[in-house]
């Protein structure tokens, strides 16, 4: 079968690709054509021309109820991409018609998002008023793909320093490490003594999904000590597993972001390992250099990145 690319997805008129939306978010026709402001009986109709133009069934009947279809799942991603890009045209417009004649799309990890842009968009909406900013937030992976694409400006993204492509251009800011977290009431606190991955090792820890550079970093430099690595909880957010070390359920394994981030919550971080393979980088689009306002939030992540370290 051949699957239908971007383009062709975009040809479906944004009636139908909202309807498709719903189908996917809602149970029943009924309740999908509602939520699109449509009655049951046209939406019937919309989805059973989609199936005449696009050549297979959308729907199967189950106990009365209609599910998706493999192939329908399938084109469900590029439905909501391609809802996306519209939603982006309509804002850009009406920008436009505002008088806010020049945007700032930017990408960022969740930790970065919340530590870093807040301060370092500061003097860059001094600096730009007139710029309309967007913040996506993503993966580090996601992130990269937005600025390859051109939907960014600017990416922040905690990866490894050899992670890049040829149309992204990166720029490391920071080198990172490991932190443990703790509850300001674990017995560990009260040491002045470095914490050695040995008496990391045999705390309850909880870690990050290897699936991130510091949950990856964590189980190598485990393993390469000859250190069994048992977390009690495993997590793929900074955030959660800072929440969780103040529930005192463990202690917390995370990047120096997510460090910083633990202090800021009346938590105690403590540093563990220098890491050499994750950073903390600024990705854009290598034929877009940066001016203007991406420049100056280029500048100003500079600075905050040099007030962000752990104490």
């Amino acid at each position: 079968m051949n699957w239908l690319t971007s383009y062709e997805i975009l040809m479906l008129n944004r009636r139908e690709l909202a309807l498709l939306r719903a189908m996917y978010l809602h149970p029943t026709v009924t309740a999908a054509a509602d939520s699109v402001h449509m009655s049951q009986p046209a939406a019937s109709a919309v989805l059973r021309g989609l199936e005449t133009r696009l050549g297979f069934a959308l729907f199967s009947r189950n106990q009365r109820r209609l599910q998706l279809t493999s192939q329908a799942r399938a084109l469900i991603p590029e439905v909501l991409t391609a809802l996306s890009a519209m939603d982006a045209v309509e804002r850009l417009a009406r920008d436009i018609r505002q008088g806010a004649t020049a945007r700032l799309n930017v990408g960022a990890v969740a930790v970065a998002a919340t530590m870093l842009l807040p301060q370092a968009l500061v003097p860059v909406r001094r600096a730009h008023p007139q710029v309309a900013v967007t913040v996506r937030a993503g993966t580090a992976l996601e992130i990269m793909d937005m600025a390859a694409d051109h939907r960014i400006d600017l990416g922040l993204v905690i990866t490894g320093p050899a992670t890049a492509g040829e149309r992204i251009a990166r720029e490391r800011l920071a080198r990172l490490s490991l932190h443990a977290v703790f509850h300001p009431d674990h017995p560990r606190v009260r040491s002045d003594t470095a914490l050695s991955l040995a008496e990391a090792a045999a705390l309850d820890l909880i870690v990050l999904s290897p699936a991130l550079p510091a949950g990856l970093a964590t189980q190598q430099a485990m393993a390469a000590a000859g250190l069994a690595l048992r977390p009690v909880m495993e997590v793929s957010q900074s955030f959660a597993a800072c929440a969780f070390a103040a529930e005192q359920l463990g202690v917390a394994i995370v990047e120096t972001l997510g460090a910083r981030y633990a202090q800021r919550q009346g938590l105690v971080a403590r540093p563990l390992l220098a890491l050499d393979d994750a950073e903390l980088a600024l990705v854009f689009p290598r034929d877009k250099p940066l001016e203007g306002a991406a420049l100056g939030l280029r500048d100003a992540l500079v600075e905050a990145v040099g007030r962000q370290r752990p104490a």
